[in-house]
């Protein structure tokens, strides 16, 4: 295991050099494959070594335990992974890049962190609860960072942000969790109350609530910062956003409110942290939320506004009714899919996304020649 991580750091260190000295150039393709490709390289690396410790590591019933541990993590994960995704409806993100902060949030992050907050009481003299909002923030964000500055037209806005933050936190929260379910096994004679209270403190209460919340913070300032063009606020707003995203988990760690909230934690059940998990990470949540809701109204102006003269008042399937909201869009490819079949229904989605992609263009002032010819054969492929 410790081979494993020495590898891994060395590697992180190496790669990491290699995205910033590529800055360079022109182009964010190439940044953007070598993140992946690290990423993919690090998901290998964990990969091996979790197969190592299931067939050599451990006996039978521990090998057992690790793999019913991180596949409820996992399933988990993707739940909240796939609510996260619908909520981004318009604009959406590229799935690889999603899958990319999903992944550095599990393998990435998780490793350093963990390394880190291990390594801290004997470093530093400081308990890990206290330093992991710095350590585990730091490490989530800084990905969030590589996308913004290597990948700048998938990061363009709070939305953006949002997603992808809240992204990397749910990959974070997987193998965080998954080491929680391994730990508090009935196998080990701690009993089944353990168990369930850590699944539903962790995936039920925390699930959107925890480490979701603190990243998507700190990819709200990431956000802010490209929407504005004064250089201090470009500037200042990640700064804010990590330290507020820092200062959110550092609360939900403190043990004088954890004292304060639930004196008697060996007697509750988790659903009994529900007033805390309300009082110290739901404004935070609400927070999120209220910023989400104002981007998403804000997307639907965009889409309203630039394709109101790109759509035929009459189309079955393109008109303004079925083309400006989310909804709308839904009922149209339902509608096409019950009278056209799968692949009709699979080229109206790709050409719903390519106008709406049409519409930020447009508003960004970007060229268009590129999405109009991909509308144009989209188009001729619905001519029924």
């Amino acid at each position: 295991m410790l081979s494993s991580l020495h590898a891994f750091i060395n590697q992180s260190l190496q790669t990491t050099w290699q995205i910033i000295a590529a800055g360079r150039y022109e182009g964010y393709e190439k940044n953007v494959f070598r993140i992946q490709g690290f990423v993919a390289g690090a998901l290998l690396i964990t990969i091996i070594d979790l197969a190592i410790q299931l067939l050599f590591a451990v006996n039978s019933q521990q090998s057992k335990r690790l793999a019913t541990a991180w596949t409820t993590a996992v399933l988990a994960g993707f739940v909240y992974a796939w609510i996260v995704a619908w909520i981004d409806r318009n604009e959406k993100e590229p799935w690889h890049m999603l899958l990319v902060g999903l992944l550095w949030g599990a393998v990435v992050s998780a490793a350093i962190a963990g390394l880190l907050n291990s390594i801290a009481p004997r470093l530093i003299g400081v308990e890990p609860g206290t330093v992991a909002p710095f350590t585990e923030e730091l490490t989530k964000g800084a990905i969030l960072f590589l996308i913004f500055r290597y990948a700048a037209s998938e990061f363009d806005e709070a939305l953006d942000g949002i997603i992808y933050g809240a992204m990397v936190g749910l990959g974070f929260a997987t193998a965080e969790n998954a080491s929680y379910f391994f730990r508090y096994d009935p196998a080990l004679g701690i009993g089944q109350q353990m168990q369930t209270f850590q699944f539903t403190l962790r995936v039920v209460l925390l699930g959107l609530a925890g480490h979701a919340t603190y990243t998507a913070i700190t990819g709200l300032g990431f956000g802010l910062s490209r929407q504005t063009s004064r250089r201090w606020l470009q500037i200042a707003l990640p700064i804010l956003g990590l330290a507020t995203a820092i200062f959110a988990h550092a609360l939900w760690n403190s043990r004088a409110l954890q004292v304060i909230l639930n004196p008697a934690i060996a007697q509750l059940s988790a659903w009994d942290f529900l007033p805390r998990v309300a009082l110290i990470n739901g404004p935070f949540v609400i927070g999120v939320i209220i910023a989400t809701t104002l981007s998403l109204r804000k997307e639907a102006r965009v889409i309203a506004t630039e394709l109101g003269n790109e759509l035929e008042a009459n189309h079955p399937y393109l008109s303004p009714a079925m083309m400006l909201t989310a909804w709308g869009r839904f009922h149209a490819r339902r509608r096409i899919l019950w009278t056209h079949g799968v692949f009709a229904w699979w080229t109206l989605k790709q050409l719903q996304r390519a106008y709406i992609e049409l519409a930020f263009c447009k508003w960004r002032g970007k060229n268009q020649s590129d999405i109009r010819r991909r509308i144009k054969v989209l188009r001729e492929r619905l001519d029924f």
